[in-house]
């Protein structure tokens, strides 16, 4: 999810430390920009689809740090979920956390060290209007993180998360003053 807003902010922070980076995202024209702005490695691909992240993933080297920021939502009341939109949401905000996971951090676990910070949200533990699918995936999502922490810390894999809440950006282009983020460490240090 490095396309726009929090993740290509990530992908730019650490390409100013000199990490290098390798962007995933479906679109095409944002991973162009940030190959061109960043001189970062790029790699297109649906995270929805998991046997297509899969393959997109194979060609891909050791990886130390693993942050896994895609997330789609869709702001709709209780009555108005379709199983569609449940089905989509949980495919990115969820099930490509645990598909891109599963394969980085085998490398990592071979190597006995690496991380992986997964983007939550503050609607993980704070309900919100019309945002039943997001809210439900973000919580899903904290619990994924704290399972990986207690399964991968003993191989030497420190998993975190991440709870922004309400952030400018191209997705979620609101005005807000105030960006909180908390911190949720599991696993080994």
């Amino acid at each position: 999810g490095a396309g726009p807003g929090i993740g290509r902010d990530t992908a730019t922070l650490f390409a100013k430390c000199n990490a290098t980076v390798i962007a995933l995202s479906r679109s095409p024209e944002d991973l162009e920009s940030l190959r061109s702005e960043l001189g970062c490695d790029t790699v297109c691909v649906d995270l929805a689809d998991a046997e297509s992240t899969k393959a997109a993933l194979a060609g891909v080297g050791p990886v130390d740090l693993l942050v896994n920021n895609a997330a789609i939502a869709r702001n709709e009341p209780f009555f108005d979920v379709s199983i569609e939109s449940f089905d989509a949401c949980f495919n990115v905000n969820v099930r490509s956390v645990m598909v891109v996971s599963q394969v980085v951090a085998k490398g990592m676990a071979e190597r006995g060290f690496g991380a992986i910070v997964n983007v939550s949200s503050q609607s993980s533990f704070r309900a919100l209007q019309d945002h039943t699918v997001y809210c439900a995936t973000k919580g899903a999502l904290d619990q994924l993180t704290r399972v990986m922490a207690l399964e991968l810390g003993p191989k030497g894999i420190r998993v975190n998360s991440v709870h922004p809440t309400v952030v400018m950006t191209p997705v979620h282009p609101w005005h807000c003053l105030l960006t909180v983020f908390t911190r949720h460490e599991y696993g080994c240090n």
